[in-house]
């Protein structure tokens, strides 16, 4: 087996936020060489921790554990990687961590792919698994290593990671501890010509130490931020965060000031200021379900767990956000927005605790009546002799604002 991955790869750049991020993809999607690369990431599927994908359980559980130990002794580390993705030696992940977990036919398909990319390009099907597989290798040296510190959690989503002590723990010991382990699991045998070139985050912003002598304090992780006092704990937002999902709005109101308010922009923002996701159940031979979601907010479930324990800057952020990407954009406020009743369906933060999904489903969610009627209303579409199927797909294409 000789098949030429790289040749088939193209490399650009997306910004994200502040972010530019360098980015790989397969250049012919029905190659030989993309659909071997779909293999491999599925072969390396059951090697991933899955409990580790979910952001919100994951949060969901960290924030249990810090109100768990209120009162307690506690030292809390958050780090992560530099450039992680391309860090990785992939002969060197698939010879140490992945060989003798793979059947021996498969080893072939492997040793191509390792030796023709040579590091883990992001954005290639198998990219996350291949960084899945040496987040778990670290996490294990990590418990190891500290064990008798009192580590008792690690949580880790792709190269973040926060460990949790139950007792105080000499900060300069826990950074020497880190820089050990990544040593151990990622040099320690790294003989081979395409080396690892992983390092951590532990001298910068991105790196937080706390303990409970340094109440009150917080910490940001994968858009969340956590307030911890005496004997309190408090979740929300991150600026960071804020910002961005601000600028989503104020791209998605652009059409609205274009179109001069009417009816069928008008629906498009009261969707989108919902916390909704639009399901839909058309069956199309060979693909699955159609699931739209609609609020970028959709992902900060967890608030709806601890309303009470929710930040006062994130509150107020999500209950003014449709009506300041207004006034950012110095533009006139439409009639519908001057009213600031607190359960207005523009209120993200009442419609968070409050809103429900549309299912655009005849037999259990909408009826057929109540699609046709709203299209009605809120369209100049040819809607008329259309099936429940059809409705529904020129519901989503022409009222759900896509990201």
């Amino acid at each position: 087996m000789n098949l030429n991955f790289i040749n088939q790869i193209a490399f650009f750049k997306r910004k994200t936020g502040n972010k530019v991020r360098k980015l790989t993809r397969f250049k012919n999607k029905s190659s030989v060489e993309y659909n071997a690369s779909l293999s491999i990431k599925d072969i390396l599927e059951p090697l991933i921790e899955k409990d580790m994908r979910d952001i919100n359980k994951m949060i969901e559980t960290l924030f249990r554990k810090l109100m768990a130990n209120r009162m307690g002794l506690f030292t809390i580390v958050k780090f992560d990687m530099k450039n992680y993705f391309p860090s990785i030696s992939l002969r060197y992940a698939y010879d140490f961590f992945i060989k003798d977990k793979i059947s021996e036919k498969y080893h072939p398909l492997f040793e191509n792919y390792c030796d023709n990319v040579k590091y883990n390009l992001q954005g290639l099907p198998p990219s996350s698994n291949f960084a899945a597989v040496m987040s778990k290798a670290l996490k294990d040296e990590l418990f190891a290593f500290f064990k008798v510190d009192g580590l008792t959690d690690c949580f880790y989503y792709v190269d973040d990671f926060v460990l949790l002590f139950k007792k105080r723990v000499n900060e300069i010991y826990i950074k020497f501890g880190i820089l050990e382990c990544i040593k151990n699991v990622f040099f320690k045998r790294n003989k081979l010509q395409y080396q690892n070139k992983v390092k951590a985050h532990i001298d910068d912003s991105k790196y937080t130490f706390l303990d409970d002598t340094k109440l009150p304090g917080s910490f940001t992780w994968l858009g969340y931020k956590i307030g911890i006092s005496y004997g309190w704990q408090g979740i929300g937002i991150t600026l960071d965060m804020a910002d961005y999902k601000m600028e989503i709005y104020r791209k998605a109101f652009f059409d609205a000031v274009k179109q001069n308010y009417a009816d069928e922009e008008k629906m498009r923002l009261m969707l989108y200021s919902s916390t909704r996701s639009v399901v839909t159940k058309i069956h199309k031979q060979g693909k699955p379900d159609k699931n739209v979601s609609i609020s970028p907010f959709k992902f900060y479930k967890n608030f709806k767990k601890y309303p009470e324990l929710v930040g006062e800057n994130t509150r107020r952020f999500m209950q003014g956000v449709i009506v300041d990407a207004f006034r950012q954009q110095t533009i006139a406020m439409p009639f519908y927005l001057k009213d600031k009743d607190p359960n207005s369906g523009y209120n993200l933060w009442h419609n968070f605790f409050n809103s429900k999904a549309i299912v655009l489903n005849k037999t259990f969610g909408w009826s057929y009546e109540k699609l046709y009627n709203t299209m009605k209303k809120y369209s100049k579409l040819d809607i008329h002799s259309k099936s429940y199927e059809q409705l529904a797909k020129m519901y989503i294409d022409n009222f759900v604002i896509k990201l």
